[in-house]
């Protein structure tokens, strides 16, 4: 993991150290998504891995489009662009930028899995906000804001004399108490470090 200093949390006896997670996990890959991510890229391995998916027979954006909705049954599609300028962002909005950017794929939901807890299907409004927020997971995985962080306490360690064997309290110094990593964005670090640092 990165040993660069991203931030410092100071509360009371307690600092914590936040840093970039160099080994995050892909979120396409490591949790249950809703949605299914297609893309199409030259350089980039992007979205979820569909082997039967054959690019080659699509014209056009539009026909992948009609392809999924056909034939996978999906009510509910949003595009997804690429933004592709020392490093890489991906949106379900296209992108200011029209040399650098430019649309790679779709997510969309089976209908299979369009049932809530209840047996009830969710509203569409529902649906595209759920895909947004995997996008959104995602775009930060690709931009490497995954951070890890850990806590460090201002300890007084009791220490032995070597000639007389006498305890007695040595210096303060930072102690490591606890650490923990995967965290995809820094607000989401930083509202658990604040949880950890206000335990007694």
């Amino acid at each position: 993991m990165s040993n660069n200093i991203v931030e410092v949390i100071e509360k009371g006896n307690r600092r914590a150290e936040i840093f970039y997670d160099d080994f995050a996990e892909n979120p396409r890959e490591a949790f249950d998504n809703l949605g299914i991510m297609l893309c199409k890229h030259k350089r980039y391995n992007l979205g979820d891995r569909r082997e039967k998916f054959d690019w080659e027979e699509f014209d056009s954006w539009y026909d992948v489009k009609e392809f999924i909705r056909m034939e996978y049954k999906a009510e509910v599609i949003l595009p997804l662009y690429l933004y592709d300028h020392s490093g890489i962002t991906i949106s379900t909005k296209p992108f200011q930028c029209g040399w650098d950017s430019g649309q790679v794929g779709f997510i969309y939901i089976d209908p299979e899995m369009n049932i809530n807890n209840a047996g009830k299907p969710f509203s569409k409004e529902q649906l595209e906000e759920d895909l947004r927020a995997e996008v959104e997971l995602y775009d930060m995985y690709l931009r490497g804001e995954v951070y890890w962080y850990k806590i460090l306490e201002k300890q007084r360690p009791s220490k032995e004399c070597p000639c007389c064997h006498e305890i007695f309290d040595g210096e303060e110094e930072w102690v490591e108490i606890d650490l923990c990593s995967g965290f995809y964005g820094l607000n989401c670090v930083r509202e658990v470090v604040e949880e950890v640092l206000n335990e007694n």
